[in-house]
């Protein structure tokens, strides 16, 4: 019974492996388990050929970057540049805003810092003077940030610009 469960195992693995993955170039990845059973063995079974899949998938993909590189590498190479310029502008887009949210939640922690400068007298011997010297350096960092960050979004706003 044990051998056919295991056989069973096997076969809808591999099985939803390659139906995921296809025959050609495209991959759409592979049936990650739905759920740890807390038994070892069956655990370590699925996690194990989830791990193989993933390993052909990826090489799939490198197959297939590679064959288009052959195919083609100055289509390949203005692709990937257009690609790469397009990614990191959104990602300096997104950063611009989280910047100013994190200069705020900086100098609103340290705000409230004696909160904590407060609650290292209540601890311990050798304790509350590491608490309070760690308190310290997070203020610290605290201001620091509080500093550099719109120093920071400034220099991806002057970016931006250029990538533009």
């Amino acid at each position: 019974m044990k051998n056919i469960i295991t056989a069973l195992l096997i076969s809808t693995i591999f099985v939803g492996c390659a139906a995921k993955t296809g025959g050609g170039g495209g991959t759409s990845g592979c049936i990650k388990p739905s759920k740890t059973y807390g038994n070892a063995d069956v655990d370590n079974f699925l996690q194990t050929s989830f791990d193989i899949c993933e390993k052909l998938q990826k090489a799939k993909e490198l197959l297939s970057d590679a064959n288009e590189f052959v195919a083609n590498p100055s289509a390949y190479i203005a692709k990937r540049g257009t690609q790469a310029k397009a990614q990191l502008i959104s990602k300096v887009t997104k950063m611009i805003p989280d910047l100013a949210n994190i200069a705020m939640e900086a100098l609103q922690t340290v705000k409230v810092s004696v909160n904590a400068t407060s609650a290292t007298a209540n601890l311990p011997g050798m304790d509350k003077i590491r608490a309070a010297k760690d308190v310290s350096n997070a203020v610290k960092n605290l201001k620091n940030i509080g500093e550099t960050a719109p120093k920071v979004a400034a220099e991806f706003q002057s970016l931006l610009a250029k990538l533009k």
